[in-house]
């Protein structure tokens, strides 16, 4: 529970009275109620002030997750296309092109091994797992610190599409950081078929979705379901009962090595992906309409491979990931999460006339564009997992992680706003949905309350004041304008801003009070969206 505040001085109300919340309980749909109306009256939500140029405000708080001053002024200083281009363009700022990150990452030992390395490693002391808080606590790094923020943001949009609850078994902690790193990761920005067959040959999505038990004389239909429903086609759109068991048969013998001494006599290790011949359905399938030649041995392989290539080529899948880009990167309240249409169709078009197709760059490119970006983007609630990383780059936060893997507290916060990586159940993954957002209000607040009052030992303690300096706003009347800088690049609303300037008062404020200032000014509604 958020803890009452104690009033400051100048006569000032505590946050929680300034808020006029009489009973947490109701919080919810207080606030709830309160970002609807905001938003939906959206023009000040997308004004931006005190010079910053509101375009670029928006291209970074929907690269990155939310503003932050070092990496507006970093943008400025490239210009709107040529920032999108470097972001686009990644690998000039990834690896040892972001020496600061890879000094933060040293420790965490797991970000090279394979699934065999980290078994060996953590399964005989039964420690499975600091391999799970490592494989989660990275991706909050690389939220929180990368110079390759789009990358890193594609990289969580597509671990959210594949989903895989890293919870789900003691192997899944061991399997799934090289499926993330090797599957995910390595094709975040490349083409979505590409991605799609290496998530089909990857242990950790084969094992979850139970085809490592997925043989001819025992056909498992769940993986070919999720590929189509989740990963492709989207849910009932153009495939039928009996696709699924086609597809189902032609993915028989797609299976995991577990054996901690290998399979196939040393040929595969623990971890690996591995096609079982003797376990595969020869015989001929149709799916979608497509005949599919069955084969025997080795070559039984191809018919999985030329399944996945019909699934990734078929327009509906064009259609489904196109339509959850632009939610993901447009769409807001204005529009009830559903982005418009003639955008929707122009970068389904680029899916299926890039070359090669389903090009994920060209997609983001026409997304991201200027004039698409401006004009037919809608405030959007922060996702939990962006409030988290983009209020962390926004008080420049050092996290002080005394065990690799251990931000035991932001662990905490994350998983009650429902967002912690790759700890989501059902394979569906977290909603982008104005109602699953808005549900999380209370742990919100309570996370926001503790991170601006230094009640996070995950986060070194730090000083308001300092932040304010930045913006030359540390004096009596300037500080909430200096916090609408620091917070949203100057979206705040003007009756925003005089109420938390009134709340911190016109004469000296402690560094307390400002604290609290911070805290108010993170639960309002501008900042509760992007």
């Amino acid at each position: 529970m958020m803890p009452s505040k104690v009033s400051a001085s100048n006569g000032a109300s505590s946050r929680r009275q300034f808020l006029q919340i009489p009973a947490i309980g109701g919080a919810a749909g207080l606030l709830s109620d309160a970002m609807s109306k905001e938003a939906e009256a959206s023009a000040p939500l997308r004004m931006a002030d005190a010079g910053y140029d509101p375009d670029l405000v928006l291209l970074i708080d929907r690269i990155t997750g939310g503003f932050s001053l070092s990496e507006y002024q970093y943008a400025e200083s490239l210009g709107y296309d040529a920032y999108l281009a470097e972001q686009l363009n990644f690998e000039t700022i990834i690896d040892a092109n972001d020496p600061a990150l890879q000094a933060r990452l040293v420790d965490y030992d797991i970000l090279p091994m394979s699934a065999l390395e980290i078994v060996v490693a953590y399964n005989p002391m039964n420690m499975s797992f600091i391999a799970l808080r490592q494989a989660t606590t990275v991706q909050l790094m690389w939220h929180v610190y990368a110079k390759a923020q789009l990358y890193y943001r594609m990289f969580q949009f597509w671990n959210q599409h594949l989903n895989i609850d890293i919870n789900s078994s003691g192997t899944q902690r061991f399997i799934l950081w090289p499926f993330l790193r090797d599957k995910v990761l390595a094709n975040a920005m490349g083409t979505f078929p590409d991605l799609i067959q290496a998530s089909a040959q990857g242990s950790a999505m084969l094992y979850y979705l139970n085809n490592n038990t997925n043989v001819a004389s025992a056909p498992n239909e769940n993986y070919a379901r999720e590929v189509m429903e989740l990963h492709t086609l989207g849910v009932d759109n153009g495939y039928t009962q009996t696709d699924i068991e086609e597809l189902a048969r032609i993915l028989t013998g797609w299976s995991v090595c577990l054996n901690g001494a290998g399979c196939n006599g040393g040929l595969y290790e623990y971890g690996d992906f591995r096609f079982i011949s003797g376990n595969h359905d020869t015989g001929n399938k149709m799916l979608l309409g497509n005949f599919i030649q069955g084969q025997s041995g080795a070559s039984g392989i191809n018919e999985g491979i030329q399944a996945i290539t019909i699934l990734t080529e078929h327009p509906n899948t064009a259609d489904y990931i196109s339509r959850k880009l632009c939610r993901h990167f447009l769409g807001g309240i204005n529009y009830a999460y559903d982005p418009p249409e003639d955008i929707v169709q122009m970068v389904k078009w680029t899916y299926l006339n890039s070359n090669p197709i389903g090009d994920i760059r060209a997609m983001l490119s026409v997304i991201l564009q200027r004039d698409v970006l401006t004009n037919a983007s809608s405030p959007k609630f922060r996702r939990p997992l962006d409030l988290t990383s983009s209020s962390l780059r926004a008080i420049n936060a050092d996290l002080f992680v005394s065990n690799p893997g251990f931000l035991s507290i932001l662990s905490f916060f994350m998983d009650s706003m429902g967002m912690h990586p790759n700890f989501w159940g059902p394979p569906n993954g977290p909603f982008d949905t104005k109602t699953w957002s808005e549900g999380s209000a209370i742990p919100r607040w309570a996370y926001v309350d503790a991170l601006s009052n230094n009640g996070i030992t995950d986060v070194v303690s730090y000083s308001v004041t300092n932040l304010l300096s930045q913006v030359n706003a540390t004096t009596g009347g300037t500080q909430a304008q200096g916090l609408n800088e620091l917070l949203t690049g100057g979206r705040m609303t003007q009756k925003e801003v005089e109420a938390v300037q009134d709340f911190i008062g016109f004469g000296t404020a402690s560094e307390s009070r400002l604290k609290e200032a911070l805290g108010l000014a993170m639960s309002l509604p501008t900042y509760q969206f992007i």
